[in-house]
């Protein structure tokens, strides 16, 4: 059967069947690329049968834990450990299915459906749930369950379009990829040397409250500013949240003022002449690395190429492997990162809490990291930020122990360094030395750094 073949009515029954759904699962195991685009959209509660829902979950969590989809034999090794049921009958005789040699027209036509099934079966998910919610007269729940179902099914939602009409501008640097931070005194020579490079993982830490999310936008602004497409991941904030901090931040209207001054913010993101901006929201502890891998490649087969990357923020990720501590879940998402950014060759920003005790340090040193000294070790570019300094821990690039005046108007989204417009970062040698001292930070490696002039902490 072939689609141009079926009608709208043909298509719910099909899509019904445990014939299609087998194909779907055979074509997502056998086809990586077609893994790859159904990942996200397909939910197990689409599947009509319990055989095809725990099969379903069994191969998400399988690619989790080795980024690529399972074999058969590797299915069968874990159904072995369900207990004896007919659940666990029924899902071996549907492993049985999917495992037979069938038309390969078949399987051709379960994946150029597929994305038409998830939307379907997610519209009919959200009827029936909207028919209890009718007998309760919640006519607002209803409206918003119609809409999230539509939303979440969008072939076309690569996430939150905020520029459409990019001219883009080359800025000079030296460094592969690299990006701008929009603020001078780390963009310097001998700070960062035009920006966070491609395949480099660029980690701020901060105390809760102190603005990790306006740092990160500071950072996506300056990116933009430079011409260049950013898309940011938010795990905590939503979308629309996000947009309105860069709203502000590049019109400089106060965030309460947006709406009130509408015509205004956008008779100047109009003349806003910058990169693209996509800000895509997940929900906290649901996204893993992999996540952002699918998503981005949809992006770039839709034309979007990111020249950015910004993780807001890593804490809130999901490993792809489960652990029963914290802080090996933290080491592992940061790994992760680091190693995606090398993979994708593009620059990635990311946020971190500090601990307690740094809650109260005008200068936090890399010590006071939370949880995983390793997010400092696999990072190329870390800094910690309070209210009044920004200090840099850790830089591959060019030099650490570093210290800067730093105001945040939270009003404007907007963050300042003392001395950034300075030829030299704003401070000289002897002081930096003097703030590495002051500012606590006796780790022998960043003593070594300037003694022997290396470069950061290794």
């Amino acid at each position: 059967m072939t689609e141009n073949r079926m009608t709208n009515g043909d298509n719910f029954s099909v899509f019904g069947s445990k014939d299609f759904q087998s194909r779907v699962l055979q074509g997502a195991i056998t086809d990586k690329n077609f893994f790859e685009k159904v990942f996200e959209i397909l939910k197990e509660e689409y599947f009509t049968t319990d055989a095809h829902t725990v099969l379903w979950v069994e191969i998400r969590k399988l690619f989790n834990k080795y980024d690529m989809p399972p074999t058969y034999e590797m299915l069968r090794v874990e159904m072995s450990h369900y207990p004896e049921s007919d659940q666990k009958d029924a899902t071996l005789e549907v492993l049985k299915d999917i495992e037979k040699k069938v038309d390969r027209q078949e399987i051709q036509h379960a994946k150029e459906t597929a994305f038409e099934f998830c939307k379907n079966q997610s519209m009919k998910n959200a009827i029936l749930k909207s028919v209890e919610l009718l007998k309760d007269g919640k006519f607002e729940e209803i409206q918003k369950t119609i809409e999230e179902s539509m939303k979440i099914t969008s072939e076309t939602n690569m996430g939150h379009i905020y520029f459409e009409d990019l001219q883009s501008r080359s800025v000079a640097n030296h460094r592969p990829n690299a990006c701008p931070t929009g603020f001078g005194a780390l963009d310097h020579l001998d700070i960062l040397d035009g920006g966070l490079a491609g395949g480099e993982l660029g980690v701020v830490m901060a105390p809760t409250g102190v603005g990790k999310s306006f740092m990160l936008v500071n950072f996506g602004y300056g990116a933009l500013a430079a011409g260049k497409n950013v898309v940011h991941y938010t795990f905590e904030l939503s979308e629309n949240n996000i947009g309105t901090r860069y709203d502000s931040r590049i019109t400089k209207v106060p965030i309460k003022q947006v709406v009130s001054r509408l015509a205004e913010v956008e008779k100047k993101l109009t003349s806003f002449s910058g990169g693209k901006l996509i800000i895509k929201e997940y929900p906290t502890k649901v996204a893993t690395v992999n996540t952002i891998k699918f998503h981005m490649a949809r992006l770039i087969s839709s034309g979007f190429q990111p020249d950015l990357v910004i993780i807001d923020y890593g804490d809130l990720m999901r490993s792809r492997k489960g652990y029963d501590q914290k802080r090996y879940e933290l080491e592992s998402i940061y790994e992760d990162l680091r190693g995606f950014a090398m993979e994708s060759k593009l620059p990635i920003w990311t946020a971190t809490q500090s601990n307690r005790e740094g809650f109260n340090d005008d200068i936090i040193t890399i010590d006071k990291v939370g949880e995983a000294i390793s997010k400092v070790h696999v990072s190329d570019f870390f800094a910690t930020f309070s209210q009044r300094k920004f200090h840099i821990g850790k830089n591959r690039a060019g030099k650490a122990g570093v210290n800067f005046d730093i105001d945040i108007d939270y009003a404007r989204s907007m963050i300042t360094l003392a001395g950034e417009n300075a030829t030299n970062g704003g401070i000289s040698m002897s002081n930096r030395v003097t703030n590495i001292l002051e500012s606590g930070d006796k780790l022998k490696d960043v003593y070594d750094s300037y003694r022997d002039r290396k470069v950061g902490v290794s």
